[in-house]
């Protein structure tokens, strides 16, 4: 059972892997489309061949690695008849240069790129399937041993310990490695020390880890310079609008005033937007220097809830702090404890029914070297299977994503944030109604 889950995490690894060539080699073969109709040069084509063969090459072998498992689901296969036709080897230069020729509308393209990361989400779960099925196996190898030992004292004592060195410990390892991937961490690395079955589940980890780092990575600097890219333009369009607005260029009427005044609130949207998710790229690299010093905490409270007092007013809604006594001072970065706390009343404005309350509470504790900020709303509250997805990047519940705007930041940054800080975030349902978000930060 070991060796079959063993390979299982081997060969879902090697398609974790291989699925990052594939998303790639369509890319590519995307952009040499648009280039070689674009600047109309012979390499692009070259380009865009040698990308089509490759994603071919790929998809043969994933399909191939899928089949040698126990259970294949045939995502892959799937994959192919669904937009296999849009890789046409026949197609000619000529025929892409011309004005009639459509490589893929962008609509097929975002399914497509969907679609492989759906299957690749399929992929890791049944990387985690197998770890599971290795940990049930080790708990009943530990229950025999509590049998043996009623047997005999001495091999049972001598069995405790073996199962602690070769058991135990591999999987506590692998359980913290496991947590820490499941926080965005991935900057754990478990130790190989054996050539059992333990030693190849830890080099498949470690293999796994490193590339879901370099995914991360990846999709990080690729946000940071797209959102880059974006601000430039989107600078240049604001200043536009305000020109226009201010009647700089000249006077306009009221109807254009009304329309000028929905753009310019559309461009401070996007610019929010924009902002995530330059916070969450600088948060996974590091780049951005964090100023720990003392600060008060109620006075910070204090701040981000004037902050948001404007928007809460207009929908009814009653924001209600409760300062902490003769608290002691906050260690962490301050600028970035506000941007925690003004996300998490976001949030709570966000799904807080009209005219109802949000509390604030700060408390000492747990221990004497930590205080506790507490935010309560009226809200519908949080379903128990979605608490630990809350705080994933780019997580948004499906019934938000229609009518709220965002992409599924706020509480990510709030995480990492908290945790650079020293602290701890969770989230708890109230029991009447709506929910309350607490971190912890370490106190002078």
């Amino acid at each position: 059972m070991s060796d079959t889950s063993a390979r299982i995490v081997s060969i879902s690894n090697r398609i974790a892997v291989l699925s990052n060539d594939l998303k790639n080699n369509l890319l590519d073969m995307d952009a040499n489309i648009k280039k070689l109709k674009l600047l109309e040069k012979d390499v692009y084509f070259d380009y865009f061949g040698t990308a089509r063969r490759n994603y071919q090459k790929v998809l043969v072998e994933i399909i191939g690695l899928d089949a040698r498992r126990e259970t294949p689901a045939g995502y892959w296969r799937n994959i192919d008849r669904a937009f296999g036709g849009y890789i046409k080897s026949d197609v000619s230069m000529e025929q892409i240069m011309s004005e009639d020729y459509t490589w893929i509308d962008a609509d097929v393209m975002d399914q497509w790129m969907d679609t492989i990361a759906a299957v690749r989400k399929d992929n890791e779960d049944k990387i985690e399937q197998a770890l599971i099925l290795i940990n049930r196996l080790s708990r009943q190898v530990i229950r025999n041993c509590i049998i043996g030992f009623g047997i005999s004292i001495l091999v049972g004592v001598m069995g405790v310990g073996f199962i602690s060195r070769s058991i135990i410990v591999p999987l506590n390892k692998l359980k913290s490695g496991l947590k820490r991937v499941s926080d965005d961490n991935y900057t754990y690395e478990m130790d190989i020390t054996s050539n059992d079955e333990f030693g190849e589940l830890a080099a498949a980890f470690n293999d796994m880890n490193r590339q879901l780092k370099a995914d991360d990575e990846i999709r990080s600097d690729f946000i940071a310079t797209l959102s880059h890219e974006i601000r430039s333009p989107l600078s240049s369009i604001r200043e536009s609008v305000n020109l226009l607005t201010e009647e700089v260029l000249g006077p306009v009427n009221e109807k254009q005033k009304k329309f000028l005044t929905i753009s310019g609130n559309e461009i401070a949207r996007i610019t929010g937007l924009l902002n995530h998710l330059l916070d969450a790229s600088f948060l996974v690299s590091g780049i951005k220097k964090r100023q720990v010093a003392p600060f008060d905490p109620n006075q910070l409270v204090q701040s981000a809830i004037l902050s948001i007092t404007p928007g809460a007013k207009t929908r009814g809604i009653r924001t209600e702090f409760k300062a902490l006594g003769q608290a002691p001072m906050v260690r962490g970065d301050e600028k970035e404890i506000m941007q925690v706390i003004i996300n998490i009343l976001d949030n709570a404005l966000k799904f807080s029914p009209d005219n109802s309350r949000v509390d604030i509470r700060l408390t000492r504790g747990p221990g004497k070297h930590f205080l506790t900020c507490g935010i309560s709303d009226e809200g519908p509250g949080i379903p128990d299977d979605k608490k630990n997805l809350i705080f994933k990047k780019y997580y948004r519940a499906r019934e938000v994503r229609k009518h709220m705007d965002g992409v599924g930041l706020g509480l990510n940054i709030a995480r990492r944030i908290i945790q650079a800080n020293g602290g701890k975030i969770f989230v708890e349902n109230k029991p009447d109604k709506g929910c309350t978000f607490s971190f912890t930060l370490p106190v002078f």
